[in-house]
């Protein structure tokens, strides 16, 4: 009788249990379902609105300098080198016959730092506005102005500035963020100002010395591919990190057949 007894006390508990988890289950896919992925990561990492914000703005800068740094320092090329299927800028170009050639970018490094600007803010907004419509969700009140949005490629580092003015209130509760800042970890800028150094090279002797630039800074690679039409494609290497920076120069171009005809003489 005991051990029946027991059995059945055994049974309603095993009962219980398949009904707590049944319910647990049906709570995580009613979560699934209402909440967006963003969210739902936010819900388990648990990222405050300041964190998905970072997250997501440093995400779109370091996709936005892989296409700067594989194109000569611009977002959509528009003078440029088809090089392997990639549109590389001339950052110093001419298409005068034995003419050195002219500085197109003679700010590299700011150039750059606007066009990250320039793809970023669209980007940021659109986080901007996932984020307050999560927390409004949640019932809370979401206010900031237009984000005025700074980026510096500085030694060793790259530095973004948000300012945005956040608010965020709920229950008398108000949380303030005058901006929000963010950065990576990167060899860009040396790159950068390299380029820079080998441009301002090219136009004033109509090539650079690669070699030694490599002596004085073991840390770095520099590739020069020259192309049939006198063009040359510049590929600088960061030994450490394995960044690279692309850009092409046309300088002192030969005309077609010139060398054919000073064969014929």
């Amino acid at each position: 009788m005991k051990k029946d007894m027991e059995k059945k006390r055994q049974d309603k508990k095993s009962q219980v249990s398949v009904f707590i988890i049944i319910g647990l289950i049906i709570i995580v896919i009613a979560v699934v379902l209402f909440i967006n992925r963003s969210n739902l990561a936010s819900l388990i990492l648990g990222k405050t609105p300041v964190e998905q914000i970072k997250s997501c703005s440093l995400e779109n800068l370091k996709e936005g300098m892989t296409i700067v740094s594989m194109q000569g320092g611009v977002i959509a090329p528009e003078n440029y080198y088809l090089y392997k299927g990639n549109k590389i800028e001339y950052i110093c170009y001419t298409e005068e016959s034995f003419k050195k050639c002219v500085m197109q970018k003679p700010l590299l490094k700011n150039t750059i730092e606007e066009e990250l600007v320039s793809y970023v803010k669209p980007r940021v907004n659109e986080c901007l506005s996932e984020v307050k419509s999560s927390l409004e969700r949640s019932g809370k009140k979401v206010s900031y102005k237009e984000p005025i949005i700074n980026v510096s490629v500085s030694p060793e580092i790259i530095l973004m500035n948000i300012e945005l003015g956040l608010t965020i209130e709920k229950n008398g509760e108000t949380e303030s963020y005058k901006d929000i800042k963010t950065d990576i970890n990167s060899e860009m800028y040396n790159l950068i100002i390299t380029a820079g150094d080998i441009a301002n090279s090219e136009a004033n002797y109509g090539d650079a010395d690669t070699t030694s630039l490599m002596i004085k800074d073991k840390t770095l690679k520099v590739e020069k591919i020259k192309q049939g039409d006198e063009t040359k494609v510049y590929i600088l290497t960061d030994r450490k990190t394995d960044e690279q920076f692309y850009f092409a120069v046309k300088s002192i171009p030969i005309p077609p057949g010139w060398i054919e005809l000073e064969k014929i003489k």
